[in-house]
């Protein structure tokens, strides 16, 4: 057995479509009845290449209709969905996807490899322009037959399967045929392979989806119609719940997943995810372009003290954004502590001056972060201009790099190769800080391309020891997400990436 299978587990991985996990005995799911989902911000768009990215908003409307080639149980295991299996060649430089016979796109067109290929092939293509395509680590992919696409890697790659299986926008495979006839159309009127069909979507109101009678899953869904409706104040969000005019909302303001505990009516789950809430600051404009400047920031800012404030005691800090589910832990990663009095010596050396401004989401959780580093900036001796936006503009100007300060997420993936490669690559489209160092750039091929676990970890760790020396990000909390439902809502799996997935969903009276 080589080290790629060893390492792995690759024989397992083989036969994913052969083995479910055992559960425990639950109720029967009910069929039938309309779910509401309150989320924070309305959507991008359903075309990847012309949406660029998606919110955790905009992909738990997409998963009504998309899907991966893989999936992830609550506790991590590969299991097949568009995919019966993949399997890799000797080094991992090429993997076979096995496609699952029988599935059809939402207006009766086969599914095949071939569309697989499409997919991925229009995310890679230069031409498009798209940014997302600096997550994924493929060559091209290909289709020798209807039900087998191979996906040629540019090296080695263990992350595959995983990266896949994890709910994206570069992973939730979409009709390119359909779409590039359809035109701008298409970014608002999807069709997918999912569990729902697209109805309706009324601009910063609601998007509507009803039961796809034609699932190739025959058991699901079990709901007749999901509503999925943008709430953009978290507080509103929360009354609607509690009132009943929704059924689950995303949340992340504390106040209101405190008191959701405590109410009998209510349930709290919650997903400690990979990643991390992070602060991206720019360091190709002055004054950020001076490492003094961003070092006096980091150690003037009191995250412990902040997450208290802002979370209650919810959501731990970290100084790196790899959480425990990541599987890497650095004994040093070089983070700079809090020394406000070192800060204050740094900007007196620095000499000028120092003013920032900071982009927000126009979110009472916006506003309430950024008021907690603007207290903490004018300590020593930094003003900070708030500048609250709607979501997506926000979005807009991390990817044309078009801001001092912003607040964004390493989003919780399977792997930790995908994010932080695109995130901090010299090369990388979505490298928002316009950071450029050989050596960061270096380790994260290693990260990438070794299929020695432990090198990969080390890699990872020397590189988070110069990233937080040279103070590219801010990590400002742990990436936990949480959601509310009424308690007679059942069904929904972990939160990965923020997103409420309701394929197996269902309701009590």
């Amino acid at each position: 057995m080589g080290l790629f299978t060893r390492r792995f587990g690759l024989v397992a991985a083989l036969a994913v479509g052969l083995a479910a996990p055992a559960l425990a005995q639950a109720p029967a799911p009910v069929r039938g009845g309309q779910l509401t989902i309150g989320v924070e911000s309305d959507f991008e768009g359903f075309d990847p290449v012309r949406a660029g990215v998606y919110s955790n908003s905009t992909v738990t409307a997409a998963s009504l209709f998309y899907e991966t080639l893989m999936r992830l149980d609550d506790k991590g295991n590969l299991l097949p969905a568009l995919a019966l299996s993949m399997t890799p060649n000797e080094d991992g430089s090429v993997w076979a996807a096995k496609i699952r016979p029988g599935v059809k796109w939402h207006d009766g067109t086969p599914f095949t490899a071939q569309a697989v290929a499409d997919h991925f092939n229009r995310l890679l293509d230069p031409a498009n322009r798209f940014a997302g395509r600096a997550y994924l680590a493929i060559e091209k992919v290909e289709a020798p037959d209807e039900l087998t696409a191979v996906f040629k890697m540019r090296g080695p790659n263990a992350a595959l399967p995983k990266t896949l299986a994890q709910p994206t926008v570069t992973t939730l495979i979409i009709p390119v045929k359909q779409a590039t006839e359809k035109g701008a159309d298409y970014n608002r009127n999807p069709i997918g392979t999912g569990p729902f069909v697209f109805k309706e979507w009324r601009a910063a109101d609601r998007l509507v989806a009803e039961r796809n009678p034609n699932y190739w899953d025959k058991d699901k869904p079990y709901l007749d119609r999901v509503i999925v409706r943008p709430l953009p104040d978290s507080d509103a969000r929360y009354a609607s719940l509690v009132k009943g005019d929704v059924q689950v909302i995303w949340e992340d303001r504390a106040e209101n997943i405190v008191k959701a505990k405590k109410d009998r009516n209510l349930n709290v789950l919650q997903w400690v995810g990979s990643g991390a809430l992070v602060i991206p600051l720019n360091t190709q404009r002055e004054p950020l372009n001076d490492k003094r400047v961003r070092q006096a920031i980091s150690m003037g800012l009191n995250r412990k003290a902040n997450a208290a404030v802002l979370s209650q005691g919810l959501r731990p800090v970290y100084d790196d954004p790899y959480a425990p589910s990541s599987g890497i832990e650095c004994k040093d990663n070089g983070a700079l502590g809090y020394d406000p009095e070192k800060a204050k010596k740094l900007l007196a050396d620095y000499g000028k001056p120092v003013k920032l401004v900071q982009t927000v989401t126009a979110t009472p959780r916006g506003r309430e972060g950024a008021q907690v580093f603007q207290a903490d900036m004018k300590k020593i001796g930094i003003d900070v201009e708030i500048k609250p936006v709607d979501q997506t503009q926000l979005v807009k100007e991390a990817l044309t790099r078009d801001f001092l300060v912003t607040g964004w997420r390493i989003i919780d993936l399977a792997d930790v190769d995908p994010q932080m490669f695109a995130n901090f690559h010299s090369k990388s489209p979505i490298n928002f800080s316009g950071y450029n160092n050989a050596e960061v750039d270096r380790l994260l091929l290693i990260g990438r391309t070794s299929l020695d676990e432990n090198k990969r970890k080390a890699a990872y760790c020397d590189l988070i020891k110069i990233l937080n020396d040279d103070v590219v990000w801010l990590w400002s909390g742990s990436n936990i997400d949480f959601a509310i439902t009424r308690k007679n809502v059942h069904g929904i799996p972990a939160l990965r990436g923020g997103a409420v997935q309701v394929e197996a969903a269902w309701l009590t009276k």
